[in-house]
């Protein structure tokens, strides 16, 4: 396991602090218990700072050998049993924590254990920034087929915590894997457990240009969890622009357009859906069940109007445009939505 350049973290643990500081290039023994390589004038210094007292480990590289040194409080103590004992115990913890050199890392367990050891090591990292970089650079190395990355897309639900990695890692998993439809609803349960409405727009917004399967129920799922109409509406109208959904799609579509609280944003979803779709039989019900449900008369009207002028209907059609405008309570709106039945009536 590798690492390069100039690098410096510190965190704090159990009100522990620890320091670390690296300059060249690095690479540590499998089992994370020693530094196994150091470029020539290179240093490392890893530091735990354990009741107010420092415990130091410092390795340095001069013409191909190492030189490692132990100190407590500042004194050195050379290189003996106890300052091997303190290497092997940190270092498994700051390369869990950090990713330092996840990508070596993770080549390096992939092609000597194979797929599911690589998932074993994210189980053990301290750091959803590690997680990220371990499982993307899983899926770089190991192209896994729909199925095989489902159980990377269900560790960004168990364990991680942060939306960002957590949308970074699901949006490598859409630019990356062709997801089938047990894939695609995995990636949308996923994103359910996410807070902000911006890192799941994003994440499904990756699903959505993907092309992947992405049937009613996961449509629905998708943005049933978001606060946010303004999200709701990005998410639903990049569906929409997709065009080619199945009929149980654009029902979920339309049975989420109907949660949303605000009717400017639901009347951007229904439009942008009947200038695309126009309103067909099989889903004229959660149409007129969307539309019927705005409280503004002005937003119903339009959403109305534009599904009339897109094309001509029949007499049930007509039937339900009627009905639907009679329960207008603005005289004006009624006969702006009568009109535009007159006109759709003479195509």
């Amino acid at each position: 396991m590798s690492g390069s350049g100039q690098w410096q973290m510190r965190w704090d643990d159990n009100g522990s602090r620890y320091d670390v500081t690296l300059h060249g290039t690095i690479a540590f023994t499998e089992d994370l218990t020693d530094v196994q390589s150091l470029s020539d004038g290179g240093s490392f210094m890893l530091r735990h700072w354990v009741d107010g007292v420092p415990h130091t480990v410092e390795v340095t590289a001069t013409g191909g050998n190492l030189a490692h040194e132990y100190f407590v409080g500042g004194r050195s103590q050379g290189w003996n049993a106890e300052g091997r004992r303190f290497l092997g115990t940190e270092l498994p913890q700051l390369v869990r924590r950090s990713g330092m050199g996840a990508e070596s890392r993770v080549k390096s367990i992939f092609d000597a254990k194979g797929f599911d050891a690589v998932l074993d090591e994210v189980d053990r990292l301290l750091s959803d920034y590690a997680r990220r970089l371990y499982l993307v650079t899983l899926i770089d190395v190991a192209r896994p087929d729909s199925g095989r990355a489902v159980p990377i897309i269900e560790r960004t639900a168990s364990r991680m915590m942060s939306d960002y990695d957590r949308r970074s890692v699901l949006a490598h998993v859409a630019s990356k894997v062709s997801l089938d439809s047990r894939g695609s609803l995995a990636y949308v349960r996923a994103m359910a457990v996410m807070k902000s409405d911006f890192d799941q727009r994003e994440a499904l917004n990756a699903l959505t240009r993907s092309g992947a399967g992405l049937d009613g129920d996961a449509a629905f799922q998708a943005v049933a969890h978001m606060r946010s109409s303004y999200d709701k509406r990005m998410v639903l109208t990049e569906i929409i622009a997709r065009g080619g959904l199945s009929a149980a799609t654009k029902r979920g579509v339309l049975a989420a357009a109907t949660e949303l609280q605000s009717d400017y944003d639901r009347r951007q979803i229904l439009t942008a859906y009947v200038a695309k779709f126009g309103v067909e039989g099989p889903v004229r019900d959660p149409f007129f069940a969307a539309v019927d449900g705005m409280r503004s008369d002005y937003d119903r009207a339009e959403t109305l109007i534009a599904a009339l002028d897109r094309q001509a209907i029949d007499t049930s059609m007509r039937a339900a445009y009627v009905s639907s405008a009679e329960r207008l309570k603005s005289t004006y709106d009624q006969n702006r939505v009568l009109a535009a039945v007159t006109r759709a009536e003479r195509r």
